[in-house]
């Protein structure tokens, strides 16, 4: 089978041997040509997943129309911030026969659109689609770690193909048909990493942590239902499992941007001395506007962001948090 994946950072990357490991051939598109050419005359990609080496059947290019041409199947593996604009240069190539599999995670800030949406959008009409989150790190993945998922669907059909394209004895993916609640899971586990991380960088205890962690968990299956999602997703592989792994795993880099806040860093130092600034950044200022559109509650949610945008101090930030919590559950008020 041939099987395109646009985007040749560690998780495209990643997905790539994962496939390439399964027996299908794998033409990976690459937004920077020597990231290609380390694909094709080293077997590897030193700059996004180093120490890996490339399977054999793991082609790049980078030249878009040139990856989607004839693919059964187009993996997107693209940052949500570049996603619209990677996809209107595919429009004049891509085919209604091919199916779509989303592995972005985040929130369009101008139109608070999911991935699913996005791709819709741009297309104007809505193709196959299918979409995969879950706890699952690049690196592990790439080093044949075991590793399970939450793959959902438009439908059954594609649901159950697509588990048989990725499944194998490392790699499990787990089917249902809440695409909107895997996307939306996917992205907000971010936004609570973030504030996990800034307690830790902080100093506070693991208490805190925890109680940070599972009020905001509530928050995303309540803001999840309100856009009609499954609040059951939430407690499965994309919700708890993927913020327990983000929240807790050593190659988080929404945890560690989120301690280096938390150690009263800036964002432009972050970025200057890490190199990147992660999804849920991006993520939590969607977020803010989303949760204010649908009158759903999210003080945690909402308190990370005016950390991260509107200047206030966290100690003040978990103040609001704890008299909030207090006064809405007040069971005899």
């Amino acid at each position: 089978m041939k099987i395109a994946i646009l985007g040749a950072g560690a998780w495209g990357t990643a997905l790539a041997t994962l496939l390439a490991h399964n027996g299908h051939d794998i033409l990976l598109w690459a937004y920077e040509s020597e990231v290609a050419d380390d694909i094709n005359n080293a077997h590897g990609n030193k700059r996004y997943l180093p120490g890996i080496k490339l399977d054999d059947n793991i082609r790049a290019t980078d030249t878009i129309s040139q990856a989607i041409c004839d693919a059964q199947w187009v993996f997107e593996a693209i940052p949500v911030k570049f996603l619209r604009k990677t996809l209107e240069q595919t429009i004049h190539c891509f085919s209604k026969d091919q199916v779509w599999v989303i592995a972005s995670k985040g929130i369009e800030q101008d139109t608070l659109m999911l991935p699913s949406d996005i791709i819709d959008d741009v297309f104007g009409y809505q193709p196959k689609k299918a979409v995969i989150a879950g706890p699952s790190f690049a690196y592990d993945l790439a080093r044949k770690d075991i590793t399970g998922v939450a793959v959902a669907a438009t439908d059954c059909t594609i649901a159950d193909q697509l588990q048989e394209v990725m499944a194998n004895l490392y790699f499990r993916p787990y089917v249902n048909l809440d695409m909107i609640g895997v996307q939306l899971a996917a992205a907000l586990k971010n936004v609570i990493t973030l504030g996990v991380g800034m307690l830790d960088g902080a100093g506070f205890a693991d208490n805190a942590k925890a109680f940070l962690f599972t009020r905001g968990l509530h928050e995303m299956a309540q803001l999840g239902i309100a856009i009609g999602a499954q609040q059951e997703t939430f407690y499965g592989l994309a919700g708890v499992g993927d913020l327990a792994l983000t929240a807790m795993g050593k190659k988080s880099r929404n945890l560690e941007v989120g301690k280096r806040l938390g150690m009263g860093q800036s964002l432009d130092a972050i970025l200057q001395q890490t190199g990147y600034i992660p999804e849920g950044i991006n993520t939590v200022q969607s977020l803010h506007e989303l949760g204010k559109q649908k009158l759903v509650p999210m003080p945690v949610c909402q308190g990370v962001y005016q950390v991260v945008f509107g200047g206030v101090l966290l100690h003040d930030m978990l103040a609001d948090l704890m008299k909030v919590t207090f006064e809405n559950k007040r069971c005899c008020s």
